[in-house]
């Protein structure tokens, strides 16, 4: 299917669609998804009702391009490339509460299993070489936030013993070990730049890294909902490729091919059972299998155009994947869509359900980061 047919049968969908599924309504979260070309935060309930809308661009936040949440979901960290800068939003208000210089395209905040502190993946400047790093801001019991540790990768020690494996630094996404000893941090954003690093997030130092020659890695990271495994993905316009590391001993267990190209957005289903990557060049989807690290299903079309990012609901029946605009902010070469907006994705049924356009017809409109927010019981 043409790109432009796959938008066509979108519209058609969403249209026609009239969301409201009794098992999804059960569920306590909400969907928040950016779209940082309009630099537009747009909330909806599970019926896909949009509750709430906040113009950050208003606050001088630019290009809005991922989201964590605390596991209360009281506070959303927000990572901005254009205004090089972590947000910190009261959810229940809608409010920004703080907001901290990190550094030049800033990419991605995780926040620590603990809700302890939130970390921030910083690409750096274009045109500095290595200036990559990690910035860690403290989320304190009394509601207060304060800019900590940092840690440029090019300067630690261990990187030192091993810089001449390695091109480019830059610090692009990561995730935990289930105990939040561990970050595990893809570098890039080409390929070219890749490898993977992982941080001890105690000491503040690398432990363990992979330069671009061992390990073609430059976006996704996932781990598994046993803690056991960490799949990461690496792509561009004509690759897509993931590993699969055991957190216990940090080795590589697994290596293969995604089935597409531009392997990107990786997620595991909250109850165990699959792993969902997507390749954004290629529009397709694959599944995974946690345990086997079996490919089990292959979705080539019908999920959406030039999907990036998946958030997925609580129960594991929904699957929420960005898309991209016709003129992408972020990665220009390979991200441009024509649906720009969030598919919404029956995980069982293996099936789209909806299509959300909240900014359809405003040519500036390109969706990034998207994220779920349990609410409070």
């Amino acid at each position: 299917m043409t790109r432009h047919k796959i938008g066509t049968a979108l519209g058609a969908i969403a249209l026609a669609t009239g969301l409201s599924v009794a098992s999804a309504q059960a569920q306590s979260y909400e969907i928040w998804a950016l779209d940082q070309g309009t630099h537009l935060l747009h909330v909806y309930d599970t019926d896909l009702n949009e509750i709430a809308r906040v113009d950050l661009g208003a606050e001088g936040i630019r290009v809005p391009h991922m989201i964590d949440f605390t596991s209360d979901g009281a506070y959303a960290f927000i990572s901005s490339t254009g205004s090089g800068d972590l947000t910190v939003m009261d959810t229940a208000e809608r409010s920004v509460v703080a907001r901290f210089a990190t550094g030049p395209r800033t990419h991605a905040a995780t926040v620590l299993p603990d809700d302890s502190a939130v970390i921030a993946a910083v690409i750096g400047a274009a045109d500095e070489h290595r200036d990559g790093k990690l910035v860690e801001v403290r989320i304190n019991g009394d509601g207060s936030f304060e800019m900590a540790r940092e840690l440029v990768i090019a300067n630690d020690p261990l990187f030192q013993q091993h810089e001449d494996e390695f091109n480019d630094v830059a610090a692009i996404c990561h995730q935990y070990s289930a105990d939040g000893r561990h970050a595990y941090v893809t570098l890039g954003p080409g390929l070219a730049d890749g490898g993977l690093v992982v941080a001890d997030t105690q000491s503040f130092e690398l432990v363990r890294l992979w330069g671009p020659g061992e390990m073609q890695v430059n976006c996704g990271t996932a781990l598994t909902a046993d803690g056991r495994y960490m799949f990461v993905n690496g792509g561009g316009p004509e690759v897509g490729v993931w590993y699969v590391i055991d957190t216990e001993t940090m080795d590589v267990v697994h290596s293969d091919d995604s089935r597409g190209l531009d392997a990107h957005g990786v997620w595991a289903t909250p109850d165990g059972r699959e792993i969902w990557m997507v390749n954004r060049v290629s529009d397709n989807v694959i599944i995974i299998d946690p345990e086997s690290f079996e490919i089990v299903a292959n979705i080539e079309e019908g999920f959406g155009e030039t999907p990036d990012i998946i958030a997925m609901s609580p129960d594991s029946s929904r699957a929420y994947i960005s898309l991209r605009g016709p003129n992408p902010v972020s990665a220009p070469h390979v991200a441009v869509g024509s649906t720009p907006g969030f598919s919404v994705v029956d995980v069982t049924a293996r099936e789209l359900v909806a299509l959300v356009q909240p900014n359809a017809d405003d040519p500036a409109s390109d969706f990034h980061g998207i994220g779920v927010r349990v609410l409070p019981d």
